[in-house]
This record gives structure tokens, sequence and C-alpha cells, in this order.
């Protein structure tokens, strides 16, 4: 048990796209595709996810207003399909991503949601341009892309709010909201 004098006075909590086993493995497969040599190195499988929204410097006290945003976001938004049809690496952190080229409006959206939200609550957030993707690997700058891959289709139906449980590299789903699903579209002539 920590002390109080331990324990952290604030947190890392994002706002994600969390895959299931299925999307997880996928991920997994098309990560395996690419030639992880030194230093570069592959995200483990159960960290592997898309952030929505990155918040650190969470005040410990100020955990409930996080979940409270992701219970009043989840009450505004749909399920939708992500083409995750995109693999590089950014040389500047040099990390290796895979992420849509055109990015959905209801992940646009939901983003948006999630950002207003936290800042009409006092919470901090990274309030840099949102370029969703998945972070297959870090120090990659020496890595190549696959040149060709099929494109994985990941079903969203949900997402997650997790904790960066600093000292410990894991991450801890503090709670989870499902989406809405999508209204049946009309089918012409039937």
């Amino acid at each position: 048990m920590l002390s109080s004098a331990s324990r952290p006075s604030t947190l890392r909590l994002f706002f994600a796209l969390w895959p299931d086993s299925a999307m997880r493995d996928r991920l997994c497969r098309h990560q395996a595709l690419w030639s992880w040599e030194p230093p570069a190195r592959p995200t483990p499988e159960s960290k592997l996810h898309l952030t929505l929204l990155f918040m650190d410097g969470v005040p410990v006290d100020q955990l409930g207003v996080a979940r409270e945003l992701g219970e009043a976001v989840s009450r505004e938004w749909t399920d939708f399909d992500l083409l995750l049809d995109r693999a590089a690496v950014w040389r500047q952190g040099g990390i290796a991503h895979l992420a849509p080229s055109r990015i959905p409006p209801c992940l646009r959206d939901v983003h948006a949601t999630l950002a207003a939200q936290a800042a009409r609550c006092g919470l901090p957030f990274d309030a840099r341009p949102y370029a969703p993707h998945v972070t297959l690997g870090r120090r990659a700058d020496r890595l190549t892309a696959p040149a060709a891959f099929s494109p994985l289709r990941w079903p969203v139906r949900d997402f997650v709010l997790v904790q960066s449980v600093l000292g410990t590299g894991r991450y801890a789903v503090l709670g989870r909201w499902p989406s809405h699903p999508s209204p049946p579209r009309e089918r012409g002539g039937e």
C-alpha cells in the first residue's frame, strides 16, 4: 500500500478507442509486418489503442469529473467503422503508426466534444491538432512502413477512460461507455 506521501497528486489519463480481442489480433498481425530492428521497440499488445483525448496532470480529486465527462459524451455519439489504411513513421519522435487516411466525422466529433467538455470542466488536455493513430512502436525513425498491407476495418462500438500508471508501465481501464447504434441507412428504391 502506498503511503499518502508516495501517492501521486495528479494522474495521466486518456480517453481511447480500445480494441476488442479480434481487433487487437488484427493490429498485432499488422505490427508483425514491420521489421523491428533495435533500437525500435514495438508497442506491447496490451497497450495498443487509439487515443481520443490525452489528459496529463489531472488532479486526483478530479477523476470523478473525468468519468462524468465520459458519461456525458457517451450520450451524444453513435457507432461507426474506422478504416486504418495508412502505415507510416513520424521521423520526429520515431513513432511507427497506423492511421486512417480519412478521419470519419464521428471520430472527429467525439474528439472535439471530449476536448470541449474537458475545457469546460477545467481538466488539462493536449490541445494540439488531432491526428488519430494507433502507435505500433517507438524509436522507429529508421524503420520503413510495409509497402503493401490490407487495411484494417475497426468497428467502433465503445470508448474507454484509461490511466497510465506512472512507474509501472501498465494501463488501467477506469471506465467504458458504449456508443449508440447508428440509424439504419435508407435503401434507395426498396
